[in-house]
């Protein structure tokens, strides 16, 4: 029977909202950006495994090598562009690929393959690499990040191999943000800076080179995100929040919202803070303490000048050694430093000399793999068992000074007979460039990083026979709290604010003081906005912290009444735990500083 009754028209058929989902990873480069995803994962290419035939080897051969030549031409290009992008040291990385391609016993161990396996080029050549990456894999965590350095000579390789070369993956329509399983150290320098928001990846860690090549570029980044590739897809939008180390896929409404505001307040805080640029940081009772900035690479000079740091009290000098299979000579670093020293006078620039092993293993030195490589082979160790390569750096630094104001650093001391033992190789350095007749500044000041509880123990001997102390609080902390910093797991145990943290500084700042010697501070604890009040309150002389911390550390000091911080942290230095010295801060913070996030 007919049915008359008038039917609902089906409504508007509704798009159900993607579920909200937050990763956390390791925070690499800080920022907020909010975009559309670029997923540079569909890069992993397909090879074809195949047998070939006795007759083709020869074609095979040919076709690798040709496909070799292209490549180094590449990387020789690229490494030009990337010079002029980012500076000579940070394109480093594009000779030591083309290195690799040029490693007779490297190459001939695929063309074997090709031989007596009759694998086509292609098969060979990724099989090989593979095999090598995986090796590296295995290994500790600073190789695994060398792993994808292979991959990405890989690719280029392969690329050729198969005939589509000239499909690069730098070139996006709009700013995106880039999503990768792993961002290699060429394709980072070769993306086109000014569509790219941020960069989010599964892997990767605090030393690995896209990390800093980001932190230099000032573009947001979060790494180790492990599964971030198999959460997204080409134009999903995310939250890269890289002061948390946190991305945020699908972000619902609310979410937006909030990190719109955050990252709308931000700027506008950047702009007010950029004010005080050319402002000292004096508390408003006077007080004066230098604030100047950690630098890894020379490149970041514009940097520190942009956000106000007054010198640097810690230029990291390992990036002269990363990328390069032969040390750098003592002209090379001279004219290095001296163009830092030039750039940066009348402030001073403090440069720690050589600090590898443990997590920096640069291709130009044989450094085993140690079972404990924090507490082994490194740093001023190595400089004692080569100290060629300590006094040729020291004899650069003395005649760089006199082109400014140098400081060199020794990091890693940990008993009075290591320094005493430092301070005459000092003495070699400068008997040997008069011997040579080269000027250099023989009242360069010499200072201890203070870094090993034993030296925070001796601090007071130690002051007595230097000029200055800096207290490196990344591996102070790890050490006194017995926390690898690398361990994702008990990254919770990790605290600046502990209290035998506290009081183990205090102790070193006094220890210093009594000897009349200025001490500073240079680990990531010297930017934690809320320790500023207290290592102001302690007494402090010098903070120095990566340049986007600057203007904030600043604004915090020149906001603080020395005498209120003596009284903060008298009273800090009487609790017991972490969480009560923070509720301290923080209710003294939160009525001063509502702009800041504490």
């Amino acid at each position: 029977m007919f049915d008359a009754t008038p039917k609902k028209k089906p409504g508007p058929k509704t798009r159900r909202a993607k579920a909200q989902a937050i990763l956390p990873g390791i925070s690499a480069s800080p920022g907020i950006a909010i975009g559309k995803v670029f997923m540079l994962a569909d890069d992993h290419l397909k090879t074809e495994q195949r047998l070939i035939a006795e007759a083709q080897i020869p074609t095979e051969i040919e076709r690798l090598k040709n496909a070799l030549a292209k490549t180094r031409d590449d990387l020789e290009q690229d490494g030009a562009l990337a010079a002029n992008a980012v500076g000579k040291e940070q394109a480093r990385i594009f000779e030591y690929h083309r290195l690799m391609l040029e490693d007779e016993y490297f190459i001939g161990e695929i063309v074997a393959a090709i031989r007596q396996q009759r694998f086509s080029a292609t098969h060979a050549f990724e099989e090989h690499l593979n095999r090598y990456a995986e090796q590296l894999g295995k290994k500790d965590r600073v190789f695994r990040e060398r792993a994808a350095d292979v991959h990405d000579v890989k690719r280029r390789v392969l690329r050729h191999l198969r005939g589509d070369a000239g499909r690069l993956l730098n070139h996006t329509d709009e700013p995106v943000i880039i999503v990768s399983h792993e961002l290699t150290p060429s394709l980072t320098l070769t993306l086109d800076r000014r569509k790219i928001k941020a960069f989010a990846t599964d892997l990767g860690g605090k030393t690995s080179h896209a990390t800093l090549l980001a932190r230099s570029y000032g573009i947001p980044a979060v790494v180790g995100l492990h599964h971030l590739t198999c959460a997204t897809k080409n134009g999903d939008r995310i939250i890269v929040d890289g002061y948390k180390g946190l991305v945020v896929v699908n972000p619902d409404r609310a979410t937006l919202a909030k990190y719109r505001a955050e990252r709308d307040q931000r700027a506008a805080i950047a702009r007010k803070l950029d004010r005080l640029r050319l402002l000292a940081a004096d508390t408003v009772d006077h007080h004066h303490l230098e604030l100047a900035a950690n630098v890894e690479f020379a490149s970041e000079i514009e940097a520190v000048k942009r956000h106000g740091a007054m010198g640097i009290g810690l230029l990291r000098t390992e990036y002269l050694y990363f990328g390069c299979l032969e040390l750098p000579s003592e002209e090379e670093q001279y004219l290095e430093y001296s163009r830092i020293a030039g750039a940066i006078k009348p402030h001073a620039v403090i440069i720690r000399t050589m600090d590898v092993g443990a997590d920096k293993r640069p291709h130009c030195l044989d450094i085993p793999a140690e079972a404990n490589p924090m507490l082994g082979w490194r740093a001023i160790r190595i400089s004692f068992e080569k100290p060629e390569i300590f006094i040729t750096q020291i004899k650069a630094i003395l005649r760089a000074n006199m082109h400014g104001n140098l400081r060199i650093l020794l990091p890693m001391i940990s008993s009075i007979e290591e320094l005493e033992k430092a301070l005459a190789l000092i003495e070699q350095a400068k008997q040997a460039l008069d011997k040579e007749g080269k000027a250099f500044q023989p009242d360069t000041k010499v200072g201890v990083m203070i870094e090993v509880p034993a030296a925070a123990l001796l601090a007071e001997a130690i002051a007595e026979r230097v000029d200055f102390l800096s207290i490196g609080t990344n591996d102070l902390v790890q050490y006194l709290l017995a926390v690898d910093r690398g361990n994702d797991r008990i990254a919770h145990l990790y605290e600046n604010l502990h209290p035998a943290v506290l009081r183990v500084i205090k102790s070193v700042i006094d220890a210093g003081h009594r000897r009349g010697v200025w001490v500073g501070m240079c680990g990531e604890m010297a930017a934690d906005r809320l320790a500023t009040v207290l290592l102001v309150g302690m007494g402090i002389d010098e903070l120095s912290v990566s340049p986007i911390d600057v203007p904030e550390i600043k604004k915090i000091i020149r906001r603080t009444s020395f005498g209120d911080a003596k009284k903060l942290a008298q009273k800090a230095l009487t609790l017991a735990t972490a969480t009560e010295i923070r509720q301290l801060v923080r209710h003294y913070m939160r009525p001063r500083f509502k702009d800041l996030s504490l």
